[in-house]
């Protein structure tokens, strides 16, 4: 029994994502930040501060991983047997059983991704529509992605990154708030993810090499990014065409990346556990 424990935490929702990618404290902190904190942040800004608010969003965040881990499961148990270089996240002692188990894995997360949404639609009703049509988008982009390989990848990712967050926003947020929500997402994370995306694909997209982000300043782009979206934004706030509110999003994220960039060079434990990480998701590929 004790043999088993071990993988079959897998069938656990979010297990796959924490046991993958977020192996240590600083990692689970940081997923909590980036993954987690965004559409907390928009949701609150929007809809009334209490706790029910709170919960729901919870159980949005949670529903929306279990349609998004089917993603992740299948891309690391069936697409990495078609890379040449791929990414390894799941130990090789249980790469076989996974693949035994595959179908029941993302079964279970759809079954409990529909209840809850069923849940939570039943009590914030009026973007029904929009919700479903996020949940069914970011299935289709997630099997697009995992089956083909190529520059539509800079199409189908940043949808997949997008719908993480405005999924459990939709839920709450009139329709009306929907565009802005979508622009200060887009803006605060998707696009300097995006541009990094391509950047490490460079052979496919051609890219010059005077503009590749090698790792050694992939901190100090993402501070300089930060630093011009926070300008930009807050232009638009200045002018009225976004809410001082909603400022706080790209600030946050620049204060952010300005602590990890001084963790990079003055505080050892944790410039050594982003570098682990960073190379164990080839995000340190030139």
């Amino acid at each position: 029994m004790n043999r088993l424990l071990p993988w079959l935490r897998y069938y656990v929702p979010l297990s796959w994502t924490i046991h993958t990618r977020y192996v240590s404290a600083i990692n689970v902190i940081s997923f909590l930040l980036i993954d987690a904190f965004p559409s907390l942040y928009v949701v609150l800004f929007f809809c009334e501060r209490s706790f029910i608010t709170v919960f729901y969003w919870g159980l949005a965040f949670f529903t929306v991983f279990c349609f998004y881990e089917c993603g992740y499961i299948f891309n690391e148990v069936v697409s990495v047997q078609f890379e040449k270089n791929p990414t390894i996240r799941i130990p090789k002692m249980f790469f076989g059983r996974m693949n035994k188990h595959l179908e029941n894995l993302i079964t279970l997360r759809i079954v409990i991704g529909v209840i809850f949404s069923w849940i939570l639609l039943s009590r914030y009703p009026d973007n029904t529509q929009i919700y479903i049509c996020e949940v069914l988008l970011l299935l289709l982009a997630y099997t697009i992605h995992n089956f083909f390989r190529g520059r539509i990848n800079a199409l189908t990712m940043p949808i997949e990154v997008t719908l993480k967050y405005m999924i459990p926003i939709t839920v709450f947020v009139p329709y009306y708030d929907l565009v802005i929500s979508f622009f200060i997402i887009f803006f605060s994370i998707v696009l300097v993810r995006l541009i990094e995306y391509i950047s490490k694909k460079k052979k496919i997209f051609g890219i010059n090499s005077r503009w590749i982000i090698h790792r050694e300043s992939v901190d100090h782009y993402r501070l300089k990014y930060y630093l011009i979206i926070c300008s930009f934004v807050g232009v638009l706030s200045f002018y009225g065409f976004v809410p001082w509110g909603l400022y706080g999003l790209p600030l946050f994220f620049f204060l952010y990346r300005g602590l990890c960039y001084y963790a990079m060079y003055h505080i050892r434990v944790i410039s050594h556990i982003i570098h682990t990480g960073r190379k164990r998701d080839h995000t340190e590929r030139e």
